[in-house]
Formats: C-alpha cells, sequence, structure tokens
C-alpha cells in the first residue's frame, strides 16, 4: 500500500471518528406538553424547539402535546422518574404544599405584576424554583398564559359578590383552588382538568375555575355557555427538565436551552395580555357569553378572598413566606 493510500484511510478514519464522536454527543429528549395543539402556549412551544434544534448543538426534542403522555401530575411525576425528559404542565402541590404558591389568589392586578412575581429574581421564583429543584427537577422558566375566570352552563346568581353562586364547579387538587372558590360563593368538585368537558356534559358539575378565557374557547368550547373575568388566579405553567437529563447535557447545551425557555417564558407577558383581550371578544364564536364585572365588585371579591383565603394558607406555607411574595409587589 502506498503512502498516499495510508494516509487517506488515516484521514477517513480521524472524520469517521469525528462524525461518531459528534453523533454520541447528539441527544434526543421527549417533551410532554398539556395544551392542545392550536392553543399559543403550544405554538409558542414549538417555536422554542425549532430555536434550540436550530442551535446546532446536537439536539433533537420530540414533542407530545395535548396531554397525549398524561395529566399534569402524571408528566410531573415521569419527568421527575427520568420517564421523560422535559414537561411543559401546570405545576400541581400533590407532592409539596409549598407549590400552591404558583395558584395565590388575587396576588396579582395586572399584567405589569405578573411580570415582575412570575420571573427570575422575585421571592416567588426563588421558592418556587427552590421547591422544584427539589423533586429531581430544573425549572426552565414560567408561562404566564393570562388571567383566570369561571366557565358555567349559567350565569353564577350574586354574580358580583361573595354570596350563594347556585353553582357547583370544578376546582384543581390543591387547597387554594378549593378555599378560593369557596369564599367565591361556589360549590367545588375537585376534578382532573381533562375530565372537565364530559363531566360538564353529562351535568356531573356546572362549570370550572382554572382557566383563561383562551382555553374556554379552545378546550371547553360548547360545554360552556358564559364566562366570568374574575381574574382570580393567574394561570401558569413551567418549563422543567429531570435534573439528570440536565446535567447530561453539555455546557453549550445547557446555555441553548437556558436561553430559549427564558425567552418564552418572557414573552408569554406580553402574549398574555395580547390573548386574553382577543379571546374576550372572540368567545361568542363559540356561543359563549361573557358576563362583565365592575372594577367596584372585582375589588370587592378580591378583597375578600384576601382577608379569609390568605390566613387560611399560613399553616402550609408560612406567615414569613407569603408576606415575603407580598413584598416582590412592593419593591
Amino acid at each position: 500500500m502506498s503512502i498516499f493510500s495510508t494516509l487517506k484511510l488515516s484521514a477517513a478514519a480521524v472524520l469517521l471518528l469525528g462524525a461518531t464522536s459528534a453523533m454520541a454527543d447528539d441527544v434526543k429528549l421527549r417533551l410532554a406538553g398539556q395544551h392542545p395543539v392550536d392553543h399559543n402556549a403550544t405554538k409558542v412551544l414549538k417555536e422554542t424547539i425549532a430555536e434550540i434544534e436550530g442551535a446546532g448543538v446536537g439536539i433533537d426534542i420530540k414533542l407530545f402535546p395535548a396531554g397525549q403522555l398524561g395529566n399534569g401530575e402524571v408528566v410531573f411525576e415521569d419527568t421527575a422518574a427520568g420517564v421523560i425528559d422535559i414537561g411543559h404542565t401546570f405545576i400541581y402541590s400533590h407532592n409539596d404544599p409549598v407549590l400552591e404558591i404558583n395558584s395565590l389568589p388575587y396576588l396579582v392586578s395586572n399584567y405589569e405584576e405578573m411580570e415582575k412575581v412570575y420571573s427570575p429574581g422575585s421571592k416567588f421564583y426563588e421558592v418556587y424554583e427552590e421547591h422544584i429543584a427539589a423533586q429531581g427537577l430544573k425549572l426552565l422558566g414560567v408561562f404566564a398564559e393570562g388571567f383566570i375566570g369561571v366557565g358555567s352552563t349559567k350565569v353564577p346568581a350574586d354574580v358580583g359578590g361573595v354570596g350563594d353562586k347556585d353553582l357547583n364547579i370544578r376546582v384543581w387538587s390543591a387547597e387554594v383552588g378549593r378555599l378560593t372558590a369557596q369564599e367565591m360563593g361556589f360549590k367545588t368538585t375537585t376534578m382532573n382538568w381533562g375530565d372537565v368537558v364530559p363531566a360538564i356534559q353529562q351535568g356531573v358539575i356546572e362549570g370550572v375555575i382554572g382557566g383563561t378565557a383562551e382555553s374556554n374557547y379552545t378546550v371547553f368550547g360548547d360545554s360552556v355557555k358564559y364566562f366570568t373575568p374574575y381574574n382570580a388566579f393567574v394561570e401558569n405553567t413551567a418549563f422543567y427538565i429531570n435534573q439528570n437529563v440536565w446535567d447530561g447535557l453539555s455546557a453549550e447545551q445547557q446555555s441553548v436551552m437556558t436561553d430559549a425557555f427564558a425567552k418564552a417564558a418572557e414573552k408569554s407577558f406580553a402574549l398574555s395580555k395580547a390573548v386574553d383581550k382577543e379571546y374576550l371578544v372572540r368567545l361568542p364564536e363559540k356561543g359563549i357569553e361573557v358576563v362583565t364585572l365592575s372594577d367596584e365588585q372585582l375589588g370587592g371579591i378580591a378583597e375578600h378572598v384576601r382577608a379569609t383565603v390568605w390566613p387560611a394558607l399560613e399553616e402550609n406555607l408560612g406567615k414569613e413566606l407569603l408576606d415575603a411574595i407580598k413584598a416582590d409587589l412592593k419593591n
């Protein structure tokens, strides 16, 4: 064999070794989301995935939207266990009551306050990140979707007050959701998100708290006839990744993912304002009437809920923590 042939073979071997190393560094990740395919949160998620994959750092992400891999509790547990790599869901407090801070009622009253509280640098974010980390997960960002109201089959009684609403509505599996709805005058039934539509259709419940105007349009559709924008909570979900999966990524891969999800979270605040406004106008397309409330009525309900529900949460969350989160809005 000539020296030139030998050199050619050696060069080919080097190229093959380089290609093999590159392929070894490539990672394929599964991302589970809870939102419908046509939901704005899913659209942003697709843009985020495209940005990460387009960075050329060897990350390929397969998206499973619309609860294909399970509801929020299941995805959270499976991501912590490493069955799923990345989750984008609402964070439930079934493993840690402190995680209920993502649903403190009437914590914020406008979109500027929303961004301040749910972004890195706030006391809320610091505590939230710490307690998610204790579950074996790394928080990549909080995605704010807008303010939550009540979708129902009939107009709530005493709609602008805190008297009996003559409605049994779905709440999620957290004490804060049940306490808030009951203090607003609703009867409550705890139920998984995915069971809401059939439960309304079968008459098991008469409505749901836990959805924005957009969710009532895209998810509940014909099952509800009225939407009352009580703005009791901020609908928010989280991007999170299994800690071991994260630790297995290169520094460059981690940097790309951190930046991409941070952009998605930041984008959500302006988007939530625009989307709330858009879907309050669009709800009649689905035959859903928007029940309007005055600022005075909303203010009265908010004051009552803060005075009754927040003290009741101190046992699980601690007064010091709640005061620190409220102080975020004063700084």
